[in-house]
């Protein structure tokens, strides 16, 4: 493997066009002075929200105060992501999280105020006329009266915002900026490069004795500091449930559901379904150790295909020619959306020194979505790459259909958006191809799928449930209480196939989704709904249709309303475990192409 290059050595072209959103820094902090100018007469309203009419302007204000603070983020945010070791871009970003929380207190009243008015006086609100355009929003405070502080309150928390949330950006600053590795040495003494944008790919090799040097490297770095590690993870969980009693939720979970108006059953069904899946699950893992031919399946040998005498490799030119062809059931509308990501520079390709690990899409209204990747020409760069422009073109066409005010959609439906799109992708791939050992390879991946989004994340739900509830039970998330519980999931989600090692018991210390409070979750049900959608989109242009009226939809409704207006219920325990079936049919095809 190549040395990562630093930022100066990657092509521009291969790099996000950041100055769509300011062409020069200076423009930037033109715009941070704006902030005041913009927020002066929203703080001048304070003790006025007693008509309909103030409310409206009190939201048309917040409106265009919110525009500008996201703009500004969306910047700042990218720069630091591109290489988190600038100080230049570490102190613009600290200094622009510094003036959220500063807002967030000083406009922490405008919620109060509004709620302080007594329900039948909220109610006839709803039916305004100048309140019309707002009618969703007020729903949604009316809804969040019992769960409001009074103003003092509501003040002191919004001020302890930033403190509050260090834990999280602590963990992502020692990870991505401050953590080294070791070096992997594969089985002819060459040295590899561990870095948390390789460590996947490395684990992919064929070569065992790199896979198990590269996983050994990871952890053996993680476990030195596995005592902050524990220490910020825990101090991230008590946000949370701190969060949780002050605002009389019943627990973590719920307060974490109760914006998106999600039962707890949702979160809780789809751990029990899981469960019950788990002997599918089992004989997936059997079929790995079996074509891998190990004695023992070590917790390293769980992600290198299992298709024997393939490989593939995807430069970005192939990369863009797949996409495209397999998003062609999506409409012309949507393609064409998709072509602009990859000529208009949507993208920031290639890893490079101080690079953010993993993949994602952000974006800020009027302005292109951008997307960070760390590509390195796998099969599931290529997927990464579709589901990352999934979560783009769903920015996209939401905020083409919705007003600044209700283009933000929940990340409940983000996922549906960019797991239908690895979906199109696999069917695609599937039959575009003659080839039964590259069929094997695309069944291997699908399989791989439902393992990394169904069964691995649910695990992590599992877990993130479990420390939420025992720091609600006073008790201490301790470097050896984590690893004890991780393991014990661990043994319980793998089987008995897999001879799961005391490294593993780690790996909580480098998932930055537990500081995310309840998020993982939605890749596990966003997958099976996407599963449909796909499916559907390739049906008919009617049932294509209103898969895309749900992206158009942005947060206009309640994404559990939003996902059944479109035809599949995630409410219903019936529709998780039908996505079983569909796995247990995979890995019978592979079994059976895999003789």
């Amino acid at each position: 493997m190549s040395a990562i290059k630093t930022r100066d050595q990657i092509d521009p072209q291969d790099k996000w066009d950041v100055e769509s959103i300011y062409d020069a820094p200076e423009k930037y902090d033109e715009d941070f002075e704006q902030i005041d100018i913009l927020l002066k007469p929203i703080l001048e309203l304070q003790g006025q929200l007693n008509t309909p009419e103030n409310v409206a302007k009190v939201f048309e204000l917040e409106d265009a105060l919110g525009l500008l603070l996201d703009r500004l983020y969306l910047y700042a945010h990218l720069l630091e992501d591109q290489d988190t070791a600038v100080g230049e871009n570490q102190a613009r970003m600290s200094k622009l999280r510094t003036r959220y929380a500063q807002i967030s207190g000083r406009a922490a009243w405008i919620t109060p105020e509004i709620l302080q008015q007594s329900e039948e006086t909220l109610k006839q609100w709803l039916d305004a006329p100048v309140l019309k355009f707002y009618r969703r929003t007020m729903e949604k405070l009316v809804r969040r009266k019992p769960h409001t502080l009074s103003i003092p309150e509501e003040t002191l928390l919004g001020k302890a915002g930033e403190v509050m949330h260090l834990a999280g950006e602590a963990f992502g600053k020692l990870c991505n900026a401050d953590l080294t590795f070791d070096d992997a040495v594969d089985e002819t003494g060459e040295r590899h490069p561990v870095t948390n944008g390789s460590y996947s790919v490395l684990l992919r090799s064929t070569d065992r004795t790199l896979r198990q040097s590269a996983y050994e490297s990871m952890y053996h770095t993680y476990g030195c500091h596995r005592n902050t590690l524990a220490t910020l993870l825990s101090g991230g969980v008590k946000e949370h449930a701190l969060n949780t009693e002050l605002r009389k939720h019943g627990s973590c979970l719920e307060a974490a559901l109760f914006y998106d108006d999600i039962p707890t059953t949702v979160y809780t069904s789809l751990i029990e379904a899981v469960h019950e899946a788990l002997p599918v699950y089992y004989k997936y893992v059997e079929l790995r150790k079996k074509m891998l031919g190990v004695d023992a399946l070590k917790m390293y040998d769980l992600y290198v295909p299992i298709t024997p005498n393939f490989k593939l490799e995807a430069d970005w030119p192939q990369c863009r020619e797949w996409a495209l062809e397999a998003l062609k059931p999506l409409g012309a509308e949507y393609v064409e959306g998709a072509k602009k990501a990859f000529d208009e520079r949507w993208f920031d390709i290639y890893e490079n020194k101080g690079k953010r690990s993993g993949a994602y899409s952000s974006g800020a209204y009027g302005q292109k979505p951008l997307m960070l990747l760390n590509y390195h020409g796998q099969l599931d760069d290529v997927f990464t790459t579709a589901h990352e422009l999934g979560h783009s073109m769903h920015t996209h066409l939401s905020q083409e259909a919705q007003p600044y005010r209700y283009a933000g959609y929940p990340i409940f439906l983000a996922e549906i958006a960019s797991i239908t799109n690895e979906a199109l992708l696999q069917h695609f791939l599937t039959q575009k191809t003659g080839d039964p050992a590259f069929k094997a390879f695309l069944l291997n991946h699908l399989c791989d799928s439902f393992k990394g989004t169904v069964f691995r994340q649910t695990m992590f739900a599992e877990f993130e449930l479990m420390i939420h509830q025992a720091a609600e039970n006073g008790e201490a998330l301790t470097a050896d209480w984590l690893c004890e519980k991780y393991g014990e999931l661990n043994k319980l989600y793998m089987g008995p196939a897999v001879e799961v090692d005391e490294h593993i018991a780690l790996e909580w210390s480098r998932i930055p989704h537990f500081f995310y409070n309840f998020y993982v979750f939605k890749y596990a049900t966003g997958f099976v709904a996407a599963q449909v959608f796909a499916q559907r989109a390739r049906e008919s242009e009617e049932t294509r249709d209103r898969y895309l009226s749900l992206l158009k939809s942005g947060g206009s409704k309640d994404p559990l309303d939003a996902v059944r207006d479109a035809g599949v219920d995630l409410a219903d325990p019936s529709t998780i475990k039908q996505a079983f079936t569909a796995f247990d049919i995979a890995i019978s095809e592979l079994t059976e192409l895999l003789g």
